[in-house]
């Protein structure tokens, strides 16, 4: 069964989820998205994700631009349905299972560039939402 979605996000923000995949990820977004709106929920994430990143040792695997680009992402296609749960959403939007997305919109040089670890910098093959 999976874990309540205000435990998820409280152990999220606290860096103590001991395993966090691609789905939990969309599933943060998706949430704070809901609750919070977009702008909340970047702020929520990136300092869930540099918590949790913090914890495990391995600050520097934190990457500002994929953080930015899904929330982005994630957020136009909630507030397009809003009011479903995860399960929901994700069956009808698999597209956010593929955890290389991202380079539908960014050049795998820009995004794994340097700069774009360290700020959100714009795609440069398509518009994100």
């Amino acid at each position: 069964m999976a874990m309540d979605d205000d435990v998820f996000l409280e152990g999220f923000s606290r860096g103590e989820l001991s395993d966090f995949a691609h789905l939990d990820h969309v599933r943060v977004v998706y949430l704070y998205t809901l609750r919070a709106g977009r702008d909340a929920a970047v702020e929520l994430t990136r300092a869930g994700l540099r918590a949790l990143t913090g914890r495990l040792g391995v600050p520097e695997k934190y990457h500002e631009t994929m953080t930015v680009a899904w929330v982005r992402l994630v957020s136009a296609r909630a507030a397009a349905e809003p009011g479903r749960d995860f399960a929901a959403f994700i069956e009808d939007s698999p597209r956010f299972l593929r955890k290389d997305l991202l380079e539908d919109y960014y050049s795998r040089e820009v995004l794994f560039g340097a700069e774009a670890r360290t700020r959100f910098v714009e795609p440069d093959l398509r518009p994100l939402a």
